[in-house]
């Protein structure tokens, strides 16, 4: 009874179980008292869009950034098409959102007064369906590398990562990613396998499928392109024939990515979409600041491009334990790398696969950002289920040498090693959170200006992302100065007049006024301080003005008084 309890056929089952029930226990949980909605623009960007692919309005967008805006004046025209294409975010997450929104249809509209929509509630259940799928995904390849004991031991290490939950309650696609990317990996260790019986054909097949996969992953976020070149250069080194390797997985990583590669070029006449002119931002300019200029100089600069590249990679440098998600068994994957004398071929190549693909995408973040811990560009938490699987089995093999392999003395260790790993999110789990993301975001606020804005009208703000969401209007991010904005009303660039102005503590909760000054908004200063008269209001396009909740931290600019 006790060996099938540690080691035979009972013991998976109480593991099964045992993660099952993490799952569920959790899910419950953070869904009924951490959830407070969406807290990342990116995440709720890619739900308004998915509210338009499922209402039929194709893959547009109501969040105008007006760098966008003035590429798609085409050949010098005056107006952009309308609804303006998206050309910014992935379409992985738009699209499987746009599904349960199609579905669902008013059961999801948004309830007034409402903090957290049940769009939200559902979008954010579908991530931990996801994150569930992707554990299924894991356990077979951790089945595959180390056996099914240390398969099991390292999902319920996943399980209970914190930063698990908060990516899968996100809004963002990360654990649709992360589903692929397993996948991926499955396929790679398969092709592996194959090739070490012979079976060279299998193993084409295999590492084909597996560039597939890993095109699906992409779809999520273009800096899991960076990953590929690890994965190529893998493939081609340990696999043979080369060169069918080498021409088949480029196919089929290229063949999902070129509907997505497509709308771009018809909208900017280039396949990368408006990321690429990341590359144009002068040293020390942010992200925000370049996609608010509506009168760029986009010249590529190689001083400020590595200037860039360097600050940023820095910065993930320092917060990289964070970004793992402050897990010590992940981390022990890099002394695994190189102290794990591992038995068998295949666990022992896929190592040097899992670190090239991980290099590129720190590559990539490098180039593109990060961001915060739980954000668009976040793709450490990709890697950190096999990096717990490396680290899990490398801790494990060191107890063994330490010779305190007793059945008690191992149970010790691993209740040691799943309370480090789970003690932030018991942290999370017993914090009290906030009923909203505030500040900025304050949903029934911002759901308000649906009805205080027509169909046919628009509003600027410097959180264009949750007005686009909330009150389903154009919005459009404000513009670097106001003679940019007053030039995109009166020649009705949007298809619709501005009748509005909304500042919220994004641009106004600088700690001094010389921040404001100075800032990415200096020319909209005296309108961020209300230090705009009355008198210059009523000769300017919007005449009237009201400080809003929370204690007049935001303010409201309109054409005339909507708020009544």
């Amino acid at each position: 009874m006790v060996h099938a309890f540690e080691q035979g056929s009972l013991a998976v089952w109480v593991r099964r179980a045992m993660i099952v029930a993490v799952l569920c226990s959790v899910s419950g949980f953070w869904m009924t008292n951490k959830f407070t909605g969406f807290n990342t623009p990116e995440a709720m960007d890619q739900a308004q869009i998915a509210r338009q692919i499922a209402k039929g309005r194709g893959y547009s967008t109501l969040y105008v950034r007006p760098l966008a805006l003035r590429l798609m004046l085409r050949d010098g025209g005056s107006e952009a098409p309308g609804p303006l294409p998206d050309v910014s975010q992935p379409p992985l997450g738009p699209l499987t959102s746009a599904v349960l929104l199609r579905l669902g249809g008013k059961y999801l509209e948004t309830k007034a007064g409402r903090p957290v929509s049940p769009a939200e509630q559902v979008i954010a259940l579908t991530g931990i369906l996801f994150f569930a799928a992707a554990l299924g995904v894991y356990v077979l390849l951790g089945k595959m590398l180390f056996g099914p004991r240390t398969a099991y031991l390292s999902a319920g290490l996943v399980a209970a990562t914190a930063i698990m939950w908060r990516f899968a309650t996100s809004g963002l696609p990360q654990m649709a990613m992360m589903f692929f990317f397993n996948a991926s990996l499955l396929a790679l260790a398969g092709a592996l396998s194959e090739k070490e019986q012979g079976r060279t054909a299998r193993s084409v097949v295999l590492a084909t499928i597996g560039a597939f996969l890993l095109g699906l992953a992409t779809l999520g976020s273009g800096v899991a392109g960076w990953t590929f070149a690890g994965f190529w250069i893998f493939a081609v080194v340990l696999l043979r024939p080369r060169a069918r390797i080498a021409a088949a997985t480029i196919a089929a990583y290229v063949l999902p990515l070129l509907p997505w590669a497509w709308h771009n070029w018809k909208a900017l006449g280039q396949p990368i979409g408006l990321p690429l002119y990341e590359l144009c931002r002068q040293a020390g300019e942010s992200h925000l600041a370049l996609m608010a200029d509506f009168e760029p100089v986009l010249r590529f600069r190689l001083a400020d491009f590595l200037q860039n590249t360097s600050t940023q990679m820095l910065e993930q440098v320092a917060g990289l334990f964070g970004f793992f998600g402050q897990n010590i068994v992940a981390v022990a994957f890099f002394f695994a790398m190189f102290l794990h004398p591992f038995g068998r071929w295949i666990p022992a190549q896929m190592r040097w696969g899992v670190l090239l693909m991980w290099l590129g995408a720190f590559a990539g973040m490098s180039v593109a950002g990060v961001g915060g811990v739980v954000s668009a560009n976040q793709l450490h938490v990709l890697f950190l289920p096999v990096m717990i699987l490396y680290g899990l089995d490398f801790l494990l093999l060191l107890w063994r040498r330490i010779g305190l392999d007793q059945p008690l003395m191992r149970t010790a260790f691993l209740v040691i090693l799943y309370a480090l790993t789970a003690l932030p999110l018991l942290q999370s789990m017993t914090t009290k959170s906030a009923r909203m993301n505030w500040p900025p975001y304050l949903p029934p606020l911002i759901q308000q200006f649906g009805k205080w804005i027509g169909p046919g009208e628009a509003i600027a703000s410097d959180i264009p992302w949750a007005t686009a969401w909330y009150a389903e209007r154009v919005s459009l991010l404000v513009p670097e100065s106001v003679a940019q904005f007053e030039l995109i009303h009166h020649q009705r660039l949007l298809h619709a007049p501005l009748v509005a102005l909304y500042f919220t503590p994004m641009s106004g909760g600088s700690r001094t006024y010389g921040d404001i000054v100075t800032g990415r908004y200096s020319d909209w200063a005296r309108f961020i301080t209300r230090d705009i008269t009355a008198p210059e209001l009523q000769n300017w396009i919007l005449t009237t003005a009201v400080n809003l909740p929370v204690d007049g931290q935001s303010v409201l600019f309109a054409d005339r008084v909507r708020w009544k």
